[in-house]
C-alpha cells in the first residue's frame, strides 16, 4: 500500500514538478520504520517510514518526497556539523516548507513547521534567530516532518564533502534547466536554485566544517592541561568536546577592525558549538604580543590589536614553549608573511586568508567581510 501511494506521488511530481522530480528519481526510497516520518541522511539518501506513508494523501506524500528533496538540495543533513540537531532541523523544514507552499507544491502536512518569510533567508540565518532547544537540542519531537535529518553509512570526510557539494549543485542545475525546458520552474524557485548554485561556500561554514570534524561526543580524550592535572580519564555527556584550540591573529598592521569583528562573531558561534576545554588567542606579528587564554564556558572574544612586521610562524614554537599543543591551529591573516613547509606542526593548521594568498601547507580557507 506505501510503496503504491509512493509510486502515485512520484507520477505527481513527475508531471507537475520537474525540478524535484529530476533529483528524486535518482535516488531510491528505502524503508526505515525506525524513524518517525522520512528522513534525508548526509550522503543525500531519503528514507521513509511505512506507517506514516500509509496515512497521508496522495498530495501531502507530494509535499513530503519534495520537502526531503529541499534537504538533499540545501545539503542540510552534511552541513549540520556540531549545531543543535532539532534546531538546526526545524531551521532547514522552515525554508523548505515556505518555499513549497509559494510554488503550490502538494498539500501540506499538518503540524509541519510553518514560518512565512522563510524561503527568502538562509537556514543559517533562520538558525541564529530560533532559541536554543531543551537538553541541547537533541532530535525527537514527533509528528510533521520534523526529526528528518540523519546519518547514515559513517562519517563524511573533508573530500567526500568536497565532492558531495559538486555533485549537488550539477544536480540542481540539471534539474532548474530541465524544468525551464517545460516551463514549470516557478520565478520565486528560480531565484533559490540561482542561489544554490552561484553562491560560494561561506568561510565559516568551511571552518565550521573543519572543526567539528575534530570534536567528539560520549566521550572525549581530549589532551590534557599540564598545569591542572596528571590524570588522564575521558569526561562524560553526550555533548560535542574538542581538546585545545589555538588561534592567531595577525596584528603586522594589515588586518583591519571591520575584518575581525566580522570573523569574531562567526568564530565565537563555531567555538561554542565545538566546545573546546581550552581556546588559545595569540596575537602575532614578528612575535607573539599577547597570549589569552580562555577555559570552556568562559566567554570568548577577540580584541583588535595592531602591530607591524610579520613573521607568524614563531607562533609555533611559543606554543610548544608553553606546553600547548592544540587539536587545530587557527590563523586569521591577509596571508603577507613567510612560509616555510619545514615548519608545519604535527596539528592541523588552517589560513583564513584575507587576499588571494594560497598557503603552500595547510589549509587555505579563502575569507572576504563580503561572505555575510
Amino acid at each position: 500500500m506505501a510503496v503504491t501511494k509512493l509510486d502515485r506521488a512520484k507520477v505527481a511530481i513527475v508531471t507537475q514538478h520537474p525540478f524535484f522530480a529530476s533529483i528524486l528519481m535518482k535516488r531510491k526510497l528505502i524503508e526505515d520504520n525506525t524513524i518517525p516520518t522520512a528522513a534525508v541522511d548526509q550522503r543525500g539518501q531519503i528514507y521513509y517510514n511505512k506507517d506514516f506513508v500509509e496515512k497521508l494523501s496522495v498530495d501531502e506524500l507530494v509535499f513530503l518526497l519534495c520537502h526531503e528533496v529541499g534537504h538533499v538540495i540545501g545539503q542540510h543533513a552534511l552541513r549540520r556539523g556540531a549545531r543543535q540537531p532539532k534546531k538546526w532541523n526545524i531551521a532547514g523544514d522552515a525554508w523548505i516548507n515556505d518555499m513549497l507552499k509559494d510554488a503550490g507544491i502538494g498539500s501540506v502536512i499538518e503540524g509541519c513547521v510553518n514560518m512565512p518569510g522563510s524561503k527568502d533567508e538562509t537556514v543559517d540565518v533562520i538558525y541564529n534567530k530560533l532559541p536554543d532547544m531543551p537538553n541541547g537540542g537533541g532530535s525527537g519531537s514527533p509528528g510533521g516532518t520534523g526529526d528528518d535529518l540523519i546519518e547514515r553509512g559513517g562519517p563524511v570526510s573533508d573530500e567526500e564533502a568536497t565532492r558531495i557539494d559538486a555533485e549537488t549543485r550539477v544536480e540542481i542545475a540539471q534539474a532548474a534547466q530541465a524544468a525551464k525546458a517545460q516551463g514549470k520552474m516557478p520565478g520565486s524557485l528560480a531565484k533559490i536554485v540561482a542561489d544554490l548554485i552561484d553562491v560560494p561556500t561561506p568561510w565559516y561554514d568551511i571552518l565550521h566544517r573543519h572543526m567539528t570534524n575534530l570534536t567528539r561526543g560520549d566521550y572525549t580524550w581530549a589532551r590534557p592541561n599540564r598545569r591542572f592535572a596528571n590524570a588522564y580519564l575521558p569526561s562524560t555527556g553526550k555533548v560535542a568536546k574538542m581538546g585545545a584550540v589555538a588561534i592567531l591573529v595577525d596584528v603586522s598592521g594589515s588586518i583591519s577592525k571591520l575584518e575581525l569583528d566580522h570573523y569574531n562573531g562567526h568564530l565565537k558561534a563555531i567555538v561554542e558549538q565545538c566546545n573546546p576545554e581550552t581556546v588559545h588567542v595569540l596575537y602575532v606579528d614578528t612575535k607573539v604580543q599577547r597570549h589569552d587564554e580562555f577555559r570552556s564556558g568562559e566567554e570568548f572574544a577577540l580584541e583588535f590589536y595592531s602591530g607591524g612586521g610579520t613573521d607568524l610562524e614563531c607562533a609555533y614554537d611559543y606554543l610548544a614553549e608553553h606546553g600547548v599543543e592544540p587539536e587545530v591551529f587557527v590563523a586569521l591573516t591577509d596571508g603577507y608573511t613567510d612560509f616555510t613547509p619545514s615548519k608545519a606542526p604535527n596539528y592541523p593548521v588552517l589560513w583564513c586568508i584575507s587576499t588571494g594568498v594560497v598557503a603552500p601547507y595547510g589549509e587555505t580557507i579563502p575569507f572576504t567581510v563580503e561572505q555575510t
